[in-house]
């Protein structure tokens, strides 16, 4: 059970939330990491250019005691020169410690022994703010007299960095911005999760949905991929549902086709059993062996039918005779001349086919008997030409029997329809003037 619940995958629908919120953690440390580095960089910049300026000042200093200036010497606004120690302020404590050439800003808590640290960005007692006392220090030494004397220059720190409300705006405005930039990416972020989850969404519920013969369809904004996975998964649908329809007919066809040599089979081997004569005898075998060949070509249909594999590759080309299309009329002619119909054949050039005997007995005997079906007199013509087969005739034309499959006669236009596909035929059915109907087998040009 607590396998289930850990493995269990996450659904497409908190995707977004669970995106948002990850994208979001990420844009937070980036934003801190971000915020920190700007807030250091422009501290270290501050102090950069008041040392920079502490170091130009020195030449001029040094000038200025060796032509016997007096000290503090005094340079622009917030430097002080001193050559002596002693007498540089004690809120600046000792300075004497410093090395040579040292340049940085000093933090001195006034205290024996002298303590000092020395930042890189501004620092603060936060115990006594009364004794803090930040200066920017640069320490070196020249010759003065024939002597070599200490130099400091001294700047004030609270006379030259940015006041502590000047700098509590800066922090605010920087974490604004930041704010700001991290609610517009976790808000795109959202979106865009949105937009890609949302047609995955509509597929699911429109898969589990129990409407029948709906369409799979996503909104015009989604990627083209899911359009195209939409369009997808209506052809399979589109092709599950004609599979469906030519099992159905296949089921009928095998139940009424084979039926019927089966039954002629039975009575002829009871009718054998009633009388021995030789000639009655005959007859019998005679009609058990013509029923037995009609189911044989039946199942090789049927057969073929279900086959998976492509059919024109797997069927060697042949040329149709005359003699073949007798042949598969021959057994209709009774039911023709019982409806006083003349089945003519119009044979101007033999094609070159590529389906089995069996099969194309079953599509002509199936449109040939449709056609004696829907007709009370006349003639039925069938013509054979190099590149089409038609079976016309002059009955009641084309009804709503023959567009459904379910209702036509035998085979069924939708399996005659699948047949022809295999074969790459193309098969349709139109009215002719003034009455009558024409079923056109077109065949490929590959095959003329």
């Amino acid at each position: 059970m607590l396998n289930n619940l850990t493995n269990r995958a996450p659904l497409a629908a908190s995707l977004p939330h669970k995106l948002m919120w990850y994208f979001s953690a990420i844009a937070l440390m980036i934003g801190l990491t971000l915020y920190l580095c700007v807030v250091g960089l422009s501290q270290w910049i501050e102090d950069e250019v008041n040392q920079r300026e502490l170091a130009s000042s020195a030449p001029f200093a040094i000038k200025q005691f060796q032509q016997g200036a007096k000290q503090p010497l005094k340079i622009g606004l917030h430097v002080n020169a001193y050559y002596s120690a002693t007498l540089i302020p004690q809120q600046y404590g000792d300075l004497s410690q410093f090395p040579a050439e040292f340049l940085g800003e000093v933090v001195d808590r006034n205290q024996a022994g002298f303590l000092h640290e020395v930042f890189n960005f501004k620092s603060s007692n936060e115990k006594d703010p009364a004794t803090k006392s930040e200066i920017f220090l640069y320490r070196n030494q020249f010759e003065l007299n024939g002597e070599t004397v200490p130099l400091y220059l001294i700047m004030p720190s609270e006379n030259v960095e940015l006041s502590q409300s000047q700098w509590n705006a800066i922090n605010l405005f920087v974490f604004s911005f930041i704010c700001v930039l991290f609610m517009l990416f976790g808000f795109a972020i959202h979106k865009l999760s949105s937009r890609l989850v949302d047609p995955v969404k509509q597929l699911v519920k429109q898969l589990k949905s129990p409407t029948k013969h709906s369409t799979f369809s996503v909104t015009p904004q989604s990627a083209a991929e899911f359009r195209d996975l939409a369009n997808t998964l209506n052809d399979y649908r589109q092709q599950n549902e004609m599979m469906i329809k030519q099992e159905q007919a296949f089921a009928r066809y095998a139940s009424h086709e084979l039926r019927t040599p089966l039954t002629v089979i039975s009575g002829a081997a009871k009718l054998q059993e009633q009388n021995n004569a030789a000639e009655f005898q005959a007859r019998q075998r005679s009609r058990i062996q013509r029923a037995a060949l009609d189911m044989q070509h039946t199942i090789d249909a049927l057969l073929n039918l279900v086959k998976q594999e492509n059919a024109t590759s797997s069927t060697a080309p042949r040329t149709l005779q005359q003699a073949e299309i007798e042949s598969i009329t021959q057994p209709l002619q009774a039911l023709a001349n019982s409806k006083g119909i003349k089945l003519s054949i119009d044979f101007k050039q033999a094609p070159v086919i590529k389906p089995t005997p069996a099969v194309l007995r079953m599509l002509l005997s199936n449109l040939i008997s449709n056609a004696i079906n829907a007709s009370d007199s006349g003639e039925i013509t069938i013509s054979v030409n190099s590149d089409e087969i038609t079976i016309s005739d002059k009955g009641r034309g084309l009804s709503a029997s023959e567009h459904d499959s379910a209702n036509g006669h035998g085979l069924g236009l939708l399996i005659v329809d699948s047949l022809c596909q295999r074969y790459q035929w193309q098969f349709s059915l139109s009215d002719t003037q003034p009455t009558g109907c024409c079923a056109r087998l077109t065949l490929p040009q590959t095959d003329s």
